[in-house]
């Protein structure tokens, strides 16, 4: 027997905590950006910058759902 649990995680509190996690690493991003910069090379670049995409592309998801 299996024991489903719903994944959705939007909802409630572990939808606000899951956002506000997303909100805190968004706001490191210039700073890792600019680290990158300095010692990494534009795949690593890319590659970071397209994680951040990622991830406001699922916080916009997430928003959506808290506002409903």
């Amino acid at each position: 027997m299996s024991n489903k649990k719903d994944n959705n995680i939007t909802e409630g509190k572990e939808g606000t905590e899951a956002y506000q996690t997303l909100v805190d690493w968004v706001k490191s991003v210039p700073d890792a950006i600019a680290h990158i910069k300095e010692n990494g090379n534009k795949e690593n670049l890319a590659k970071y910058q397209n994680q951040v995409k990622l991830v406001i592309e699922k916080m916009k998801e997430i928003e959506k759902e808290l506002n409903r």
